[in-house]
């Protein structure tokens, strides 16, 4: 069965996402993360090329604002994370000065230590509340492509009709990271957002390529994008974000607030 353009786009994506997932196994080693994520950023507007090339033919709010806020939420976590290690890097020069360039008893005094550690502390923690903000908004984007795959699910081949539960790892990954400062919480997140990227690319199984521009696949099956059309407003019987009941004729949730396509 061949597979249209659009799922192939779609396809495409969540590959470029699972290689910025292969990425984030190493970011959590210092220093090394330095060079990776500028790396993983590059890569993630990449895989971004293709939502804008599905967005052009949908027009889909959920979808554009979901770009947007991915974009967003990687610029604010690639200026915290050079921060980040910049702090870090002054910390250890300052820790592993060598003695002799101060007496000991000064250099060890807590007056001197503590002036001249302050600053690479600060620098540190800069980066660091950059870096749970980028998290933040990273979670709307999460929020936003769920969104979408729920109010879209004809677009997309069968296995992914229901599912957004990899869509909910990385959210919850995300969110994680945006209560950092427990610091556990990074760790749970960072291992989350892993499986979420490789949960996302299993879309791409048992699609073969038989030609230049063409593929086929037994598990998908071949859709077009429907026509603009609004969804009568009986069909939304529970919210998609969070699952409870929406009166009919309504615009917003009144447990989560989320926006009630009509």
């Amino acid at each position: 069965m061949s597979i249209s353009d659009l799922e192939m786009k779609w396809i495409n994506f969540t590959k470029n996402l699972r290689i910025v997932g292969v990425l984030l196994i190493f970011v959590m080693i210092p220093y090394l993360a330095f060079v990776l994520i500028p790396i993983q950023f590059i890569l993630t507007m990449v895989a971004l090329r293709d939502i804008s090339s599905i967005n052009r033919e949908l027009n889909d709010p959920y979808l554009k604002s979901f770009r947007s806020r991915y974009i967003t939420a990687g610029i604010i976590k690639l200026i915290g994370s050079i921060i980040v290690h910049v702090g870090a890097a002054m910390i250890a020069t300052i820790l592993f000065l060598p003695s002799f360039f101060y007496p000991y008893d000064y250099y060890y005094s807590y007056g001197f230590f503590f002036n001249i550690i302050t600053a690479p502390i600060t620098v540190f923690i800069i980066g660091f509340v950059f870096m749970i903000i980028g998290s933040g908004v990273e979670v709307g984007a999460w929020d936003n492509l769920k969104l979408f795959v729920f109010y879209n699910k004809e677009l997309f081949p069968e296995g992914l009709h229901y599912d957004t539960t990899s869509i909910e790892q990385l959210r919850t990954g995300a969110l994680l990271w945006a209560l950092g400062f427990l610091f556990i919480t990074i760790i749970i997140g960072w291992i989350l957002q892993l499986i979420g990227y490789f949960n996302m690319s299993k879309v791409a199984k048992g699609v073969t390529k038989i030609g230049p521009d063409t593929y086929v696949t037994q598990d998908f099956r071949p859709i077009s994008p429907p026509a603009q059309e609004p969804q009568p407003v009986d069909a939304f019987k529970f919210c998609p974000m969070c699952g409870a009941s929406v009166a009919e004729g309504a615009s917003y949730c009144v447990e989560c607030g989320v926006k009630i396509v009509n």
